[in-house]
């Protein structure tokens, strides 16, 4: 009986496939880079969140989806993130690109504000597989200064655990540095 049970274990597991497509581990490549979620009253372009791409391959954002504690957005159709690029994801399109003429790799409007408080942000690929989820706040170990003093909420590098609080610093740039190197980077 153990013969002929082994025997179809073996056999049920001959069609078995593995997926080693690198689609996988591309969309765990992005990462959420950059918070900016309390302006300074000077520099107020409402809320927004810079995304990387730290990998060496192309990677289409095409129906991805960012989400706040209750809120969603979808990113557009068309929307690709070449290697070491950035894309900035903004709740009012108008005013970041008022505040921040000279940024163009920017999408809007996702239309709900992030919370002061701290909250749960993720970023789902276009299957629904979770690639990246930050739960930021205004007490430590979380800097503080991101919480309506000017600076904003930047990843230190994006190799590091970006969930813990200690991986990131307050930008050295009132306003930060959205669609660009983070102004703390240690690369």
């Amino acid at each position: 009986m153990k013969k002929i049970f082994l025997i179809l274990f073996l056999l049920g597991c001959e069609n078995t496939i593995t997926d080693n497509s690198s689609d996988s581990a591309i969309s765990d490549g992005i990462v959420i880079n950059e918070i900016n979620y309390n302006s300074s009253s000077d520099l107020d372009s409402e809320d927004w969140i810079e995304l990387y791409n730290p990998t060496n391959q192309t990677i289409d954002l095409s129906m991805w989806e960012f989400h706040g504690d209750d809120d969603v957005f979808i990113i557009p159709e068309n929307t690709i993130l070449l290697p070491n690029q950035y894309v900035v994801l903004c709740e009012n399109s108008s005013l970041f690109s008022e505040i921040f003429p000279s940024v163009n790799n920017f999408i809007g409007d996702f239309g709900f504000g992030l919370k002061g408080g701290g909250e749960l942000l993720r970023l789902f690929d276009s299957s629904d597989l979770m690639v990246d989820e930050v739960e930021y706040d205004d007490i430590t170990p979380w800097p503080i200064a991101p919480d309506g003093q000017g600076p904003t909420l930047e990843l230190m590098d994006p190799f590091l655990d970006n969930a813990l609080g200690n991986s990131w610093e307050a930008s050295n740039i009132n306003g930060g540095t959205p669609g660009g190197m983070n102004s703390v980077s240690n690369e």
